[in-house]
């Protein structure tokens, strides 16, 4: 069950209507998740900058959050690049202007129709 959070100070205009499903298109194969799982927000016209005084460029922040994918450095070492290559190919954003946080949570940590998401895996 990932959650994907995309924030930036660029205009919700600057992205397609579909760029988060597509993004989940990619990600799902490579994080071995269906895409059904996901839940993502594109949260667009932030005040917020790379570095202290960058607000009037952009400026993208992808925060991942997944259960049992992130523990293994090698799997980040493979999906980073090919997040990147989305973001430049598909949605015409430079590398520069990106930044990508990627975070493990336990089942434990997460509530689905009235229990945890390990409650209901048992």
């Amino acid at each position: 069950m990932p959650f994907v959070t995309l924030m930036t100070n660029m205009k919700a205009a600057s992205f397609p209507a579909d760029a988060m499903p597509r993004l989940i298109r990619v990600l799902a194969p490579l994080m071995n998740k269906p895409q059904e799982a996901y839940n993502w927000v594109l949260d667009t016209d932030k005040i917020m900058s790379k570095g202290s005084d960058n607000a009037s460029k952009p400026y993208v922040w992808l925060k991942i959050e997944a259960i049992s994918t992130f523990e293994d450095p090698e799997n980040i070492k493979v999906l980073t690049p090919k997040l990147f290559d989305f973001f430049t190919n598909e949605l015409n954003i430079e590398q520069e202007a990106i930044l990508m946080n990627f975070y493990p949570i336990s089942a434990t940590h997460i509530g689905k129709n009235g229990k945890t998401v390990a409650q209901l895996r048992a």
